[in-house]
This record gives C-alpha cells, sequence and structure tokens, in this order.
C-alpha cells in the first residue's frame, strides 16, 4: 500500500513537470542566468591573469631588466647569472632613431633580437636572419605604409653612431611580449614620444657595452603572473640583483676613467705642437701686410686734394643754375597770368552774351505763366460750388442710417432674452440627465457585483457537490468494510480480530458525519445568500426602470430645446442680414465724406498753389529788371582788361632774350667741370683697388690667426671638458625593472583587478534578483496546489512525503539550472571578455586559459539550491500544517477594501469600469504587486548600473584632461643642465608665437601614510599662480565651485581625501626622504587620474623649508596652432636642457584605450541584465495568469473578446512596469553609487553621474520586454479552455 502511494507521487511528480513546463523552465533560467552570470564574471579575472601569464610563458618574457647609466659589459652579464636564483641573464643592445623625412619624422625604438628572451609574433613574414634586416611594429608599419620587402632609413641624433647601418629591408611585421598595447614609451628624441618599434641582429649594432641585460628567474614559470607569489619571487632576485650593483658599477668606474684619462694625454701632446707651427706662418703674413698699408696711405692723401677742387667749382656752377632757374620761372609764371587773364576776358565776353539771350527768355516765360494763372482761379470757383451741394446731401442719408440702427438693437435685445432662458433649461436637463446617469452606474456595479456573488456561490455549490460525492465514497467504502465486518462475525472470528476493521468503520463513520455537517451548514449558507441576492436584484430592477423612464423624459426636453434654438438661430440671421446692410450704407456714406473731404482738401491746395505761382511771377519782373542793369556793368570791365593785357606781352617778350644769352655760358662751364670729374674717379678707382687687396690681406691674415686661435681654443676647451666629463664621472648606477615597468603590462592586471572588483558586487546584486524570483515562483506553486496537497493528507500521505514532491521539484529545476549556468558562464563569459580585451593586448587572446573555477560554481550553485529549497520548505511547512478539510477548501477570496485611489472622487468618477478593476486587483492582491514591482526595479536597476558603468568610465578621460587640466603638454627638464642652457630653453618658450603661455613647476613624487600602506602623491607647485588657473582648474565635483591656490594650505584630490581619510581643514602628512611633514587642507577638489597636493612656492616653503626646484614646463597652444604641437616639440627637445615631454593628447588616449576594453565587459553587464529582465517578466506574467486562469475563464464565458480580455492582463503590466521602472531608477543611483566606489582602483576615481539617456535607455529597454512579454502572453490567454478551467475550484 505505501510502495503504492510512493510511486503514485514518483508518477505525479514527472506529470506535473510536463504539466507545467513554462513555470520550470522559467525557474530552470533563472538560476542559469543568476549562476551563470556570478560564477562567469568571477571566472574571468583569474581566468585573465592565466591568459595573460600563458602568453608571457611561450614567448618568454623577461622578469627582470637591468640598464647602466654608463652601459653594461660581458663580465656584468656573468655576474648576474652566477646569482642563485638566476636561470639566464644574456646582454642586449637598443637605442632609439628617427625615421621618415621632414614633418613626418617618427622616433622608432630599435633593439636587438634575442633567441632567449622576449620571442617575437610574426604577423606577416619571418624574423630577421641576416644583417641588414629589419622586423618591424604591426601598428608603425601599418600607420606608415611598410610592407614586406620595403627598405627603412633611419637616422640618429647625437654625435654617437650605435648603428653599423641606416637602411634595412622590412622582412617581417608584428608584435613584441614587451609592447603588448599600443603605448610604446617616452623618449629623449623628436617629439618626445615613441611611435614604433624595430628588431634588428646584435651584429648591426656598433655599441661597446650592452645597453641592458633581461634576466630570467628560475621558477618563476611555475607562478602565475599578476599574483603574489610571483612579485615576492621576483622581488627577492631582484634584491640579489641589486647586492653585485655597487661592486660591479666600481669596476665599470675604473674602466671607464682610465680609458678617458689615456684619451686626454694623446689630446694635450697633439695641442701642442699646432701651437708652434701656428706661430711661424702668423710671423710672415704680418711683415706684407705692414707694407701695403704704407703705399695706401700715400694715395689716399693726393685724392683728396683734387676732390677739394672738384667741389668749390661744383658749388660755384650751381649757383649760376639756380639764379637762371629763377628767371626762367619768373617770365613762365608771367605768361601764364596774361594767358589766364585773357581767357577770363574771353569767358566774360561769352557769359555777356548768354545772358542777354536768357533775359529774353525769361520775360516771354513769364507772360506765358501769368494767363494760365488767370484760367486756373476760374475753375477753382465753380469746384467750391460743387462741394456745398455734396455736403447737404450727406447730412439727410446720415439721418435714415441712425434710425434703422435703432430699430435692429431693439430686435437684438428680444434675441439676448430668448437664448438666456433656453440656456437655463438646458442646464437644468443637462444636471438630471447626469443624475440619472450617475444612477444607471451605480445599479450595473451593484448588478456586477450581484454576478461576482453569484459566481463565488457556484463555486462553493461546485465544492459542495464534490465534498458530497467525497462523502458518498466514503459511504461505499464503509458499507464495504461493515459488510467484510458482518462476514467476518458470521464465520465466528473473535471481536479482536474485527478490532481493525471495527476501528477503520468508526473513523470513516465520524468523518461521513462532519462531512454531512459541513454539507449541511454550507448548503445553508449557500441558500440564504441566494435569498438575499434575488431580493437585491429585483430592487435593482425597480431602480434601473424608474432611472430610465427619467432619462426618457430629459431627452423630449432637448429635443423641445433644440427646436426653440433653431427658430432663434433664423431670428438671429435675419438680424445679421439688416446690420449687414446697414453697415454697408454706413461704409458708402463714409466713403462719400472722405471724397467730399479730399475735393475740400484739392481745392484749398489749389488755391494755394495759384497764389504762390501769382508771387514768384511779381518776383521774377523784378529780378529781369536787375539782370538787365549788371549786363551793362559786365561789359565796361572787359574793354578795360583787353587794354592792359596788350601792355605786359610787350614786356615779357624783353626779359626772355636776356635769359637765353646767361644760358650759353652756364653749358661751356658745366663741361669743364665734367671733364675734372673724369680725372677724379679714375684716381678714386686706383685707390679702392689698392684699399682692396690691403683689406683682403688683413682679413686672411686675421682669419688665419682666429682660425688658428679658434682651434688652439677648442681644443683646450674640449681638452678641459673631457677633463671636466672625467672628473665629474660618477659611479654608474643600475636601474633594475621588472615586468610591472612595462608599457600597458600592469594595466593589464589593473584591468583584470577591475573585473574581479566588478564581480564583487554586480554579480550578487544580479544573483539576488534571480533567486528572490526563484523563491517567489516555488511558494506561489506551492499556494496554488493546496487542494491537491488536502487531498493527499485526507488519502493518508504523510507530511514528508507531499512535501518531498515540491522539494524535489524544486531542487530539480535549480540544480539542473546551476549546472547549466556554471557550464556556460564559467566558459563564454571569460571567453567574450577576454577577446574583449585581446582587441587591445594583442596576442593575448591567443593564449586564452578557461578553466572551471570550481569555488564559485559552487557558492553560486549552493546559493541558489538554499534559496529556492528553504522557500520551498517554508511554503510546505506552513502549507501542511492545515488541516486536510481546510485545505481542501479553496482560501478565502480577499477581502474587497476601498483602495486609496477610490478616495479621490474627482479621478475615480472618470475612470471606465475596466479601469476600476484593473486598480482594484492591483492593491488587493499586495505580495504580487510588490514581487513583480521588485522585480522589474530590480532588473530595471541593474541595467541602469551598466549604462552608468559605461558613462562613469568612459567620461573621465574627457572630464581629467578637458575640463581640469587644460595644458597641451609637459616638459620634463634635465636635472643635468647648467643655468645657461635653461635660460636658452626659457628664452625660447618666450619668444615662441605658437605658444599662448607656459608655467614653470616643481612636480615631486611623495607618499602619505593610510590607515594601511601608504598613497604616492605628486605635489605641483607652479611658479606662477595667475599662469595655473589656466593650466589646472580646481572646483568641487558636485557644485562645480571653483577654488584658488593660496598660501594658507594645500588642495588635494577627492580620492586621495577618501584614501586618507581627511577632509577640508584637516592636515594631511607627507613623507619626503624619510621626514614626515605636515600641511593644512583649504579645499578637496575634483581629479580622476593620478593623486595631487597643489600648492603655492611660499605654502611649500613654509612646509618643506626651501623653496621648490622647478624641475618641470607646462605649455599650452594658441588655438590656431594646435595642429603644429608635435612640431614644436621636436624643436623643443632641440635644446639640452629638455630632457622629455609627455604630451596631454596622447596620455587622454591611453586613458581611453585603456578604459575602452572595459566597455565590452560593460556591455556584457547590460545584456545579462537584458536577459533577467525578460525572464523575470515572463516568469511573473505566467504565474499570474496561471492563478488568475478561472476569473479570466469566467470573462470569456461573460462574453469578453481575446482583445478584452488581454487588455484586462496588460493594464495591470504596464502600470506595474511603469511602477517598476520608475522604482528601479531609484534603485538604480544608489547601486550605482555603490558599484562605482567598490570597483575603483586606488590611482583612478571614476564619475559619479549617470546620464539622462542612460535613464531613457534602460526604461526603454525594460519597458520592450515587458511589452513583448505580454505579446507571448496574449497567445496562453487565447488557449485558456473556459470549461475546464471553470470546472477547477482553484
Amino acid at each position: 500500500m505505501v510502495g503504492d502511494g510512493m510511486k503514485a507521487l514518483h508518477k505525479d511528480f514527472w506529470m506535473e513537470i510536463r504539466k507545467s513546463k513554462a513555470r520550470f523552465i522559467s525557474i530552470f533560467l533563472i538560476v542559469a542566468l543568476g549562476v551563470a552570470f556570478f560564477s562567469g564574471i568571477q571566472a574571468s579575472s583569474p581566468d585573465m591573469r592565466y591568459s595573460g601569464d600563458a602568453y608571457y610563458e611561450a614567448a618568454k618574457l623577461m622578469d627582470l631588466k637591468i640598464q647602466g647609466t654608463l652601459g653594461l659589459t660581458q663580465r656584468d652579464v656573468k655576474a648576474v647569472s652566477d646569482i642563485d636564483g638566476v636561470e639566464l641573464a644574456e646582454g642586449g643592445y637598443s637605442t632609439d632613431v628617427m625615421s621618415g623625412e621632414d614633418d613626418a619624422r617618427k622616433v622608432l625604438h630599435l633593439e636587438s633580437i634575442s633567441s632567449n628572451f622576449n620571442l617575437l609574433t610574426a604577423d606577416e613574414g619571418r624574423i630577421p636572419e641576416k644583417s641588414g634586416e629589419i622586423f618591424l611594429d604591426k601598428p608603425f608599419a601599418k600607420n606608415r605604409g611598410y610592407k614586406i620587402g620595403d627598405t627603412i632609413s633611419v637616422n640618429e641624433d647625437g654625435d654617437s653612431e650605435l648603428l653599423k647601418k641606416t637602411t634595412y629591408t622590412v622582412v617581417g611585421i608584428g608584435s613584441s611580449p614587451l609592447y603588448i598595447s599600443f603605448n610604446r614609451g617616452n623618449t629623449t628624441l623628436g617629439s618626445g614620444e615613441v611611435s614604433g618599434f624595430g628588431y634588428i641582429l646584435p651584429e648591426d649594432f656598433e655599441q661597446e657595452a650592452f645597453t641592458q641585460i633581461y634576466i630570467m628567474v628560475h621558477e618563476s614559470g611555475d607562478v602565475i603572473s599578476y599574483t603574489d607569489a610571483y612579485d615576492n619571487l621576483i622581488k627577492k632576485i631582484r634584491k640579489r640583483v641589486e647586492g653585485i650593483e655597487k661592486e660591479q658599477c666600481s669596476l665599470r668606474y675604473e674602466e671607464i676613467v682610465a680609458e678617458a684619462n689615456e684619451k686626454l694625454d694623446d689630446a694635450r701632446k697633439e695641442l701642442e705642437d699646432g701651437k708652434k707651427e701656428s706661430e711661424e706662418k702668423l710671423g710672415d703674413a704680418k711683415k706684407k701686410l705692414d707694407d701695403g698699408k704704407k703705399k695706401y696711405e700715400d694715395g689716399k692723401k693726393e685724392y683728396e686734394d683734387g676732390k677739394q677742387q672738384l667741389s668749390d667749382a661744383k658749388k660755384e656752377l650751381t649757383d649760376g643754375k639756380q639764379q637762371l632757374a629763377d628767371g626762367r620761372k619768373q617770365i613762365e609764371d608771367g605768361w601764364s597770368q596774361l594767358n589766364s587773364a585773357k581767357q577770363q576776358v574771353e569767358d566774360g565776353l561769352s557769359q555777356l552774351n548768354a545772358a542777354r539771350s536768357q533775359l529774353a527768355d525769361s520775360e516771354a516765360q513769364i507772360n506765358e505763366k501769368q494767363a494760365e494763372l488767370t484760367a486756373g482761379y476760374e475753375q477753382l470757383t465753380a469746384a467750391k460750388q460743387q462741394v456745398s451741394d455734396g455736403e447737404a446731401q450727406l447730412r439727410e442719408a446720415e439721418k435714415t442710417l441712425e434710425s434703422k440702427q435703432a430699430e435692429l438693437e431693439s430686435g437684438r435685445e428680444q434675441l439676448e432674452k430668448g437664448k438666456n432662458t433656453i440656456k437655463e433649461t438646458k442646464a437644468a436637463l443637462t444636471s438630471q440627465k447626469e443624475q440619472c446617469e450617475a444612477g444607471l452606474v451605480q445599479v450595473s456595479e451593484g448588478e456586477s457585483q450581484i454576478s461576482s456573488s453569484e459566481e463565488a456561490l457556484s463555486g462553493q455549490q461546485a465544492q459542495l457537490d464534490e465534498l458530497t460525492s467525497q462523502k458518498e465514497a466514503l459511504s461505499s467504502q464503509a458499507a464495504e468494510l461493515q459488510a467484510q465486518y458482518d462476514a467476518g462475525a458470521e464465520a465466528g472470528k473473535t471481536e479482536e480480530e474485527l478490532a481493525e476493521l471495527s476501528t477503520q468503520i468508526q473513523t470513516l463513520n465520524g468523518q461521513i458525519s462532519a462531512m454531512e455537517e459541513q454539507i449541511n451548514a454550507g448548503q445553508a449558507q449557500i441558500d440564504g445568500a441566494q435569498a438575499e441576492l434575488t431580493a437585491k436584484k429585483s430592487e435593482l430592477a425597480q431602480t434601473r426602470a424608474t432611472l430610465e423612464s427619467s432619462l426618457g423624459q430629459i431627452n423630449e426636453g432637448f429635443s423641445q430645446i433644440k427646436e426653440q434654438e433653431e427658430t432663434l438661430s433664423q431670428t438671429e440671421a435675419q438680424l445679421n442680414a439688416g446690420q449687414e446692410e446697414l453697415d454697408k450704407g454706413k461704409k458708402e456714406l463714409e466713403t462719400k465724406k472722405a471724397e467730399l473731404s479730399a475735393a475740400k482738401e484739392e481745392i484749398a491746395a489749389n488755391q494755394a498753389t495759384l497764389d504762390d505761382g501769382q508771387s514768384q511771377l511779381d518776383s521774377a519782373r523784378a529780378q529781369l529788371s536787375s539782370g538787365r542793369q549788371q549786363l551793362e556793368e559786365k561789359q565796361a570791365q572787359l574793354n578795360a582788361g583787353q587794354a592792359e593785357i596788350q601792355a605786359n606781352t610787350e614786356k615779357l617778350t624783353s626779359s626772355q632774350a636776356e635769359l637765353d644769352a646767361n644760358e650759353q655760358k652756364l653749358l661751356d662751364g658745366e663741361k669743364e667741370l665734367r671733364e675734372n670729374e673724369q680725372k677724379l674717379k679714375d684716381a678714386k678707382k686706383d685707390l679702392e683697388d689698392a684699399k682692396k687687396k690691403l683689406s683682403v690681406g688683413k682679413k686672411e691674415y686675421q682669419d688665419g690667426k682666429k682660425k688658428a686661435d679658434d682651434k688652439i681654443a677648442e681644443a683646450q676647451q674640449k681638452i678641459e671638458d673631457a677633463q671636466k666629463e672625467v672628473d665629474d664621472i660618477e659611479t654608474p648606477e643600475w636601474i633594475v625593472t621588472d615586468r610591472n615597468d612595462l608599457p600597458e603590462y600592469s594595466d593589464f592586471g589593473d584591468n583584470a583587478e577591475r573585473l574581479k572588483n566588478i564581480g564583487k558586487v554586480f554579480p550578487m546584486i544580479f544573483f539576488l534578483v534571480a533567486a528572490l524570483i526563484s523563491l517567489t515562483t516555488m511558494t506561489r506553486m506551492v499556494e496554488e496546489q493546496r487542494t491537491q496537497i488536502g487531498t493527499m493528507k485526507a488519502l493518508g500521505y504523510g507530511k514528508a512525503s507531499i512535501a518531498s514532491k515540491y522539494l524535489s521539484y524544486a531542487f530539480l529545476a535549480t540544480v539542473g539550472g546551476s549546472i547549466a549556468g556554471v557550464l556556460f558562464g564559467e566558459k563564454v563569459l571569460p571567453f567574450i571578455i577576454i577577446q574583449a580585451y585581446g582587441i587591445m593586448y594583442w596576442n593575448i587572446g591567443d593564449h586564452m586559459q578557461l578553466d572551471y573555477e570550481l569555488q564559485y560554481a559552487l557558492i553560486a550553485s549552493g546559493a541558489a539550491v538554499i534559496c529556492t529549497m528553504g522557500a520551498t520548505l517554508f511554503s510546505c511547512a506552513k502549507t501542511l500544517a492545515e488541516t486536510p478539510a481546510s485545505l481542501m477548501r479553496p482560501p478565502a477570496p480577499k477581502e474587497g477594501k476601498r483602495i486609496l485611489i477610490e478616495r479621490i472622487s474627482f479621478i475615480w468618477k472618470h475612470l471606465s469600469f475596466s479601469w476600476k478593476s484593473s486598480m482594484r486587483n492591483l492593491f488587493r492582491y499586495k505580495k504580487r504587486l510588490f514581487m513583480t514591482i521588485f522585480g522589474i526595479a530590480g532588473s530595471m536597476g541593474l541595467m541602469l548600473v551598466g549604462f552608468g558603468l559605461y558613462d562613469s568610465i568612459m567620461d573621465i578621460a574627457i572630464l581629467q584632461y578637458d575640463q581640469i587640466q587644460h595644458y597641451d603638454a609637459m616638459v620634463i627638464n634635465d636635472e643635468d643642465a647648467t643655468d645657461s642652457q635653461e635660460k636658452d630653453l626659457l628664452k625660447f618658450l618666450d619668444g615662441n608665437s605658437e605658444i599662448d603661455h607656459y608655467t614653470r613647476v616643481q612636480l615631486t613624487k611623495m607618499t602619505a601614510p593610510k590607515e594601511k600602506g601608504s598613497v604616492s602623491i605628486y605635489v605641483y607647485v607652479p611658479e606662477n599662480t595667475e599662469n595655473f588657473k589656466e593650466d589646472v582648474t580646481l572646483r568641487d565635483r558636485k557644485s562645480h565651485e571653483q577654488y584658488e591656490l593660496t598660501d594658507d594650505g594645500a588642495v588635494i584630490c577627492e580620492k586621495t581625501a577618501s584614501l586618507i581619510g581627511v577632509k577640508t581643514g584637516d592636515e594631511i602628512t607627507l613623507e619626503k626622504d624619510n621626514r614626515k611633514y605636515k600641511v593644512k587642507i583649504t579645499a578637496v577638489t575634483e581629479n580622476y587620474m593620478g593623486h595631487y597636493v597643489y600648492m603655492t612656492p611660499p605654502c611649500y616653503e613654509k612646509t618643506f623649508g626651501e623653496k621648490p626646484e622647478y624641475s618641470s614646463t607646462v605649455y599650452t597652444m594658441k588655438e590656431d596652432a594646435e595642429s603644429d604641437l608635435e612640431t614644436l616639440g621636436n624643436a623643443i627637445l632641440k635644446y639640452p636642457a629638455a630632457l622629455s615631454i609627455s604630451y596631454t593628447s596622447s596620455t587622454a588616449g591611453q586613458v581611453e584605450r585603456m578604459l575602452g576594453s572595459l566597455g565590452a565587459v560593460i556591455w556584457v553587464l547590460i545584456i545579462s541584465a537584458g536577459m533577467l529582465a525578460f525572464v523575470v517578466l515572463y516568469n511573473l506574467n505566467n504565474i499570474n495568469i496561471t492563478e488568475r486562469q478561472r476569473e479570466l475563464a469566467t470573462l470569456k464565458v461573460l462574453g469578453f473578446y481575446d482583445g478584452e480580455v488581454s487588455q484586462y492582463v496588460f493594464r495591470e503590466n504596464i502600470l506595474l512596469s511603469f511602477i517598476g521602472i520608475l522604482a528601479g531608477a531609484v534603485f538604480g543611483i544608489f547601486l550605482h553609487r555603490y558599484v562605482i566606489t567598490t570597483v575603483e582602483v586606488d590611482a583612478v576615481m571614476f564619475g559619479r553621474n549617470i546620464k539622462p539617456i542612460s535613464f531613457v535607455y534602460s526604461g526603454i529597454i525594460t519597458f520592450g520586454f515587458s511589452m513583448f512579454v505580454n505579446m507571448v502572453m496574449h497567445f496562453k490567454l487565447k488557449k485558456i479552455n473556459m470549461v475546464e478551467s471553470l470546472k477547477s475550484v482553484e
């Protein structure tokens, strides 16, 4: 019997899975998503480290690198190789060269090829095998257009020649493990930035010493890069290398000094021999020069005497010419004046004749005008009479129009009274109609409530019928047992043998009696409720009839009003027509008035014109008389002028003849002067030739002497400089670096660390949402099947047996989802993320290591199983605690209460029945309401965090290098430069027209202690605080309030303050040269990259007790010269004081590339959150429809179409989606703030703001998923079987 029961349960378990496939799959998918995301993101960080380490191991990337300030020797290589723990050491060569021409010149870093270290990866071609071949950096080759077989020319800046060849053939293009990304480092050549690398054979270098030694540490391949084990191993060997540094550097120092002193002795001997030979040659040249000088002085004296005589003669000739010119000028002026006078007389006679003609014409015109004026006066008199007649006619028409206007006004008053009466009647009828309609709505609501109650009674009747069936089954079972008992008694069995049957019969009889009581009591309740509903139904029918009758009377009243309105409209139209005719008459009257007024004005104007014309004619007659008198006077003056012109003509003719005679005398004297001047020129030429020869001889002597002196001085200076260099030679130092000093190596590790930090927070929230939805699903499933659980209890199944069905269901779905999530998540997500990083970090994707991380799989799977199984167990325990009878009855429906919105009558009365029903359903089932909102809000929040992370991370390069740091470049000064060299550099910066401004700064690296460890900080001290305001903006991140740098204290960065735990007004401790200093914090400023403390020079001096030493210079280009930034950098680096240049644009580009790889990771987060949103919405909607299947079937029975039933459900979903989206936006803001502060590394502060468009994207995607789920659910709603659903009592 027990075995059969367990077998039935087992069968029911599998049937349940088949019957509720959608629920089972939703739990499976939610758990799979949560586990996949949690374990996948957590596993991505170690997988990135494993993949990077696999590539480094395959490429034999060096563990340590040694560079010496005076080079390295084979002796150093052997000494390093002998260190315990060093597996291999090898020397190598490298140098920076220039490639290209003019503006296209770029810096190329050349290294020697090694078969034991830093193996190259050839994407095209091969590795160089013979001298003259080169392997090029892939990005450099692509940007410069180099292909296999091309030749590349390089040249070295400086005196030293470190290469045997300057032209190479490209045989390979690819990558090196020393450069796994875009950054190629800085240099002292060109623009200050290395553009690419190249590898050549060691024999192509012309170097006596190695530039570096690469070291491979023993057992480094057994530990993983980016781990403490690897770092500790390298640190231990590095200390051993640094331990032999002093001894090896001393040997190298002695060797170099000995070689230098030997060369200096040879140079001094050569200098003494050169001095003696130079003195002999200069003595002979000096004697020849003195003889030539004496001859030149004698000739110069003779030339000066002749020059003075010629000058005196020239002066006499010039004076004669001047007198002759003055005479000629006076005569020319006389003739000019005479001709002018003649012309004036002729012009006067001509004007006089013209004036006589004009006077005659004017007199004729005056007579003609007088006749026209007389005719005009006659026409004006006739026009005045016509105007007077027109005015009389207009006054008569005006009186007629005023009479008609009064009649129209009276008609309009009567029309308005009629309109007001109709309006009042209409308002009264409208009020009565609204009351009737409101009453009908209340009747409809009452009928709806009665229908709902009848449905509930039908459900209760169905339950009683089923209970009756169960009672009859128990009665049959009791009868069978009684028959068995009677048969046994007849057979003579004892009472002990029949005791078990007797007990079963009594138990069944007791259950049957209890059922009869329940059935009778339930039937009585149903009958009473049915009678009460019938009475209410009758009462509502009477009320409806009364209201409908009143409504008919009201509608009849509206018809009468409509007829009256039509009559009034006709009357109003007639009045309007009359008014139009009246207005037309008024308009014509006004037009006539305007015409009369215009005629009056025209008559007045004509009167004035005629009067004015008469006045002008009188004036013209007077002027005509005056003109005749003036003509007579002018005639007399012209006659006198003609007589005077004749007398002056005779005088000028006599003076002209006298001047011609004097001019001939001057011509003769000028000819003699020219002959003497030519003789003097010949003498001067001879003298100049002699002077030139003397000058050439003198210059040759001076040049020879200067050249000899310069050579001697140069040789002496070289010897002195060399001696000074030898004296200044310091014991060399070794610069020992490890992989962390390689470009981008540590950045890859930092990205793995950021991913680890993201994995600590984001997946936890993601997993929490998934777990809660799974918990809700299982809880709802147990609650739905309470009747089935009650029946199994009544049939004798134990609590553990019943619970095992649901626990097994939850366990199978959860474990299956967990396994699928682990298998998928720990392979696919790390693959996607590492592939995304592979776009930026080359070759690492080719050595991908994807291992299953058991710890993360167990944590995620265990948490999922515990959450789901725990919720199922709790729900089962709560349900199984009830009696079978109470379980077999459906749970009492939620008590209908007035919701909040019902109390706002203005809104509630404007809602339709469907909307009211939806609002009541939402707030009646609060558990469903809050879980749906929580699911949507969680998904929305996670998606918003994804978009917010993208906003926060991608914007920091723009914020840091555009809004905070504004300078274009920083020049790092050479510490060994002299004062004059530094002045030359500053002079160039001052005089350059492309630079807007520059500021010298001290940038010193110090440390500040924090709770655990310390923070590396750059102390930034500008020489000019006014320029500093244009270089760096100090501001509050939230309010953007700008701060000023003062002498009262320092300004520190927000991230720095957060790490150290200080605020404005506190003091910060700075460590420099093992000494501690304190300075007050005056402000905390916004900053995203690195840690800075800004001080004024006085504040620095007060804090550290010394003046700042400005070791760097920042400068900003003018806007129209920004394209010449690198060209200017090339020019600056030619100055010895400039060691290197760091460009802000390059730094910003590196930051953008570094953070850009995180973009793919963030998109994984966003897509995963979107998938979770879809599954959550689908699961919740599926549960909602399953729970309300009977209700929805009832709506279909009542005549609702499929579309209307869908709208009934979707209306609630849309409202909940909007509420969830709003709640998710708030939740996402707080979650984003928490996540962003968690994933930051110490050296970087991410942004804190989410762009408005990210809210829009997240909301649209979430709402889009909601709409898609609604579309899917629509087909499920169409498949609801009305008959089967109404048979059920759930």
